[in-house]
């Protein structure tokens, strides 16, 4: 399974991401949805599984900090909405496992109150991160807008230690495990999907069949990918069509200019959930692109979360693909809750085709800021 570098952490946050995963797929067809302000969908279920992930691991690594991305603000001024996040977190029952040495593992730590609910999704949602220390980054649930419709979504979960992302673990619970057509995204209708994990410098991703008897099996360690030697096939584009009109509109601008016949290639809301198919699906054509908006020098691009790649970026990774900002700068995760350090986002299945990327979707992006 390559190195024992986090061990201990990786196996108690696949844990907690299994449990957080069989959460949301029992009620994925029946959840109730509220806006936050920026009128994204969050769900009842996003509360919940923050409040259990952080209340497991801040259990387990006591000193550690967390960031998430929801905040209880929505929770403290709405007593129903309150009430029945607090009734789905109530019902996950503490869990104790014991691992391969015969050691009591806990799998899941549950608020023992309200009051203590609120504080734990607070503290990941007030979290700020930065470049000291060991932080726990998380999504409860990448792709809500999809997760209310029953389709494709992931809970993802990093460390950051001292900036530096060198653990991710991240649930596809819709996503069915069947490698030779995981480009297509095939759902796992009747099982619980799969936990995806790798650490920083171990050259592949493990991967584990999420079974509801609690303990998580030994699942396949899938090494890093050789390059291929053959000419790069016609590229596929990961997107969305319910992405943000002005991100949608150039990147598919810009994937018609280098010959793409569709766009997107494969449909996939989550941003977690392409980094992995990506990392997973073992094909060496496939990119992910976020390009800026106009700029005239490398300002920040202010829609970019830290939440949305910690996790499934040390995946792709891992498995031999790349991620970069369109300045070729890598991804950096001590900057705070936003992803302020990078321009834009290219990642792609091998390097050799993010190399070639860059230099176009540069080109791109300067040719649409003299238009504007």
């Amino acid at each position: 399974m390559g190195s024992t570098m986090y061990a201990e952490e990786r196996h108690i946050a696949s844990l907690a991401v299994q449990h957080a995963s069989l959460l949301t797929k029992s009620v994925m067809r029946s959840i109730k949805h509220v806006s936050k302000k920026d009128s994204t969908p969050v769900t009842v279920a996003d509360f919940a599984v923050q409040a259990l992930l952080i209340s497991t691991l801040s259990q387990a690594f006591p000193a550690d900090n967390f960031l998430g991305e929801e905040s209880a603000a929505a929770l403290r001024e709405d007593a129903v909405l309150c009430q029945q996040v607090w009734e789905l977190v109530s019902s996950s029952q503490k869990s104790l496992l014991q691992d391969e040495k015969g050691r009591t593992t806990t799998a899941l730590v549950p608020p023992s109150s309200p009051e203590q609910m609120l504080e734990l999704i607070d503290r990941g949602g007030l979290g700020t991160g930065g470049r000291q220390g060991r932080t726990w980054i998380m999504d409860p649930i990448d792709g809500t807008a999809t997760f209310i419709e029953g389709g494709q979504y992931a809970v993802a979960v990093a460390l950051v230690e001292d900036g530096r992302e060198v653990l991710g673990v991240v649930g596809c619970p819709n996503l069915a495990l069947d490698l030779p057509r995981l480009e297509s995204v095939p759902a796992d209708d009747d099982g619980h999907g799969f936990v995806a994990s790798a650490v920083r410098g171990d050259h592949g991703v493990l991967v584990q069949p999420i079974r509801p008897s609690g303990e998580l099996p030994p699942g396949q360690f899938i090494p890093s990918r050789r390059l291929s030697s053959q000419p790069t096939a016609d590229l596929n584009f990961v997107d969305s069509v319910l992405g943000e009109e002005y991100q949608l509109r150039q990147a598919k601008k810009l994937a018609t200019g280098l010959g793409c016949a569709s766009f997107p290639t494969t449909e996939i809301w989550s941003t977690q959930v392409r980094l992995v198919v990506m990392a997973l699906a073992g094909r060496d054509n496939m990119v992910q692109v976020r390009l800026p908006r106009p700029y005239s020098g490398g300002e920040e691009d202010p829609e970019n979360y830290i939440w949305d790649y910690a996790g499934a970026h040390v995946i792709l990774l891992e498995s031999g693909g790349v991620a970069s900002d369109l300045n070729g700068k890598e991804i950096d995760f001590g900057t705070g809750r936003r992803l302020s350090g990078n321009w834009g986002l290219i990642a792609a299945s091998r390097p050799e085709l993010q190399a070639r990327l860059l230099g176009q979707a540069r080109e791109f992006c300067a040719g649409e800021a003299v238009k504007g």
